[in-house]
């Protein structure tokens, strides 16, 4: 049986933060777009958003989705270091927890009817708040002892 490859904790440190900054940049993208739509709820004027920025809309944040989706599969595929081991279980299933939320928002807008299903729409946004605090949180620790 082969012996399993673990990466050195630097080439760790480094994957994570390709990582966390394709999903800042993707947050930053979507975000304008979130805050659009999140102003239109809140005003009560979604009949008054015109249908191509609703789907506009949607469609950033099922690009977002995404682009979540690909992280975690790296992150899936990661051999982090094994004192790592541990934190990177937990990092793991804090992202997928994240990415799973935002696919819930994503699928609250029906792009077909102009319509958003609000529970679903804020549920997610409150535990998309939770597991990034918690990812990041994680992710603190892991860097904290990288860089010691």
């Amino acid at each position: 049986m082969p012996k399993k490859k673990y990466m050195t904790t630097q080439q760790y440190g480094m994957l994570l933060s390709e990582l966390i900054e394709t999903i800042q940049e993707a947050g930053d993208r979507v975000a304008p777009f979130f805050e659009k739509l999140d102003d239109v709820l809140k005003n009560d004027q979604l009949a008054q958003l015109p249908n191509e920025e609703f789907v506009e809309v949607a469609t950033e944040f099922e690009n977002v989705v995404e682009i979540y989706q690909d992280v975690s599969k790296k992150l899936n595929r990661v051999t982090a270091p094994v004192r790592f081991i541990g934190a990177h279980q937990m990092v793991k299933q804090t992202f997928m927890d994240y990415t799973t939320a935002t696919k819930v928002m994503a699928d609250s807008l029906d792009v077909t009817s102009q319509q958003v299903n609000l529970a679903d729409f804020r549920q997610s946004e409150a535990d998309q708040d939770v597991y990034m605090d918690k990812f990041l949180a994680q992710i603190r620790r892991i860097f904290t002892t990288v860089t010691a």
